[in-house]
């Protein structure tokens, strides 16, 4: 459950993105333990014939060259050994650092991030600490831990006494054999590790992800300031909105003086069209309002010149069909077309 009973909400994406900067991301190691596992297994099987001919010389010189034992030969020997660990061990490591890493991004994708290694104070509080020695998180590490454990015993034991017959027959036997033996062990036990990682992963898995959700859940009131700061407090949106009514209407009426023609209601509604011959199909809605926005345009068409023809079911079609930047419907091309035909035999426009 969450710690505190009031968060109830899911965590949102905005808090989900501040955890995985602070560090706190979805993340399971028994996954990368099972992952590991199995790379190993697949590597062994095709490492091993490698493996096979640096073991068989190593055994040889051990074995059948007793001068190591001798100090002047000692420190040859010692380098001897360093370097058939190295060959043997380098590449196994080396892969498994790889897996681990490629484990770890596919849970929780690429980050870098320092903030998991500050001292936190709260840590320190004698009674959250006690509150986590008795958490659901603790109980579920004794009894993943404890199923380790019994699997461990269990399948060593099952192990060792099927192989132990092997053991008997090939240890007395030539190096081939002992090396044989010995590969095969190593492959059985860590095949059986791997196969039975499986489910204590995905039971880790799906566990890590119930806390993780849980830990980041919000109360009701954290999701509505995270969306009031997130989209922005009502009385500044509102404002905005004032503020960019008034440069779109500022616009608006900076385009009347290019207009041909203002057709008015005549008091309520005024629609200012513009018409260029070879360059538009259809004239042009420029500038359109109601009431107060409608005088402002007759205003500014009067101080330009610009023609104002009062048809008032005309003004309120072109108002109620037409937004700024349309082109006039084709059903009202022949009231449009007298009214500026008349307007260009007025300016002796051919």
């Amino acid at each position: 459950m969450a710690k505190d009973p009031r968060k109830t909400e899911k965590a949102t994406p905005k808090r989900k993105q501040k955890a995985r900067e602070e560090g706190q991301v979805l993340k399971s190691m028994d996954v990368s333990i099972s992952a590991s596992l199995f790379v190993i297994f697949i590597v062994l099987i095709f490492y091993l014939p490698f493996a096979y001919k640096y073991l068989v010389g190593y055994f040889k010189y051990t074995f059948s060259n007793p001068l190591y034992l001798i100090p002047d030969n000692g420190s040859m020997f010692i380098w001897f050994t360093l370097k058939i660990l190295a060959i043997l061990t380098l590449p196994v490591i080396l892969i498994l650092f790889i897996v681990g890493i490629a484990s770890n991004v596919i849970q929780f994708g690429f980050l870098f991030t320092l903030k998991p290694l500050t001292p936190k104070l709260d840590k320190l509080n004698v009674i959250s600490g006690i509150k986590r020695i008795f958490s659901l998180t603790v109980l579920f590490e004794l009894i993943k831990n404890l199923a380790k454990l019994t699997v461990a015993l269990f399948l060593s034991y099952f192990l060792v006494k099927y192989l132990l017959n092997d053991f008997l027959v090939y240890m007395t036997g030539s190096i081939n054999n002992q090396i044989y033996v010995l590969s095969k062990t190593i492959i059985i036990l860590v095949m059986s590790f791997a196969f039975l990682s499986v489910p204590i992963a995905i039971a880790d898995f799906l566990y890590r992800r119930y806390e993780y959700e849980e830990n980041l859940k919000m109360t009701k009131d954290e999701v509505k300031e995270e969306r009031k700061s997130y989209e922005g407090n009502p009385l500044v949106k509102r404002e905005i909105r004032k503020r960019m009514r008034q440069l779109a209407l500022k616009r608006m009426i900076a385009e009347v003086p290019k207009a041909d023609v203002v057709i008015t209601n005549p008091e309520h509604y005024a629609v200012a069209l513009k018409y260029e011959r070879g360059k538009m199909h259809a004239p042009k809605v420029i500038a359109k309002g109601q009431d107060l926005i409608a005088q402002k345009i007759k205003e500014v068409a009067k101080e330009h010149g610009i023609k104002i023809v009062e048809d008032p079911p005309l003004a309120r079609t072109l108002y109620s069909s037409c937004e700024i930047g349309d082109y006039i419907p084709e059903n009202l091309y022949e009231a449009v077309a007298k009214i500026l035909a008349e307007i260009y035999k007025a300016k002796k426009v051919v």
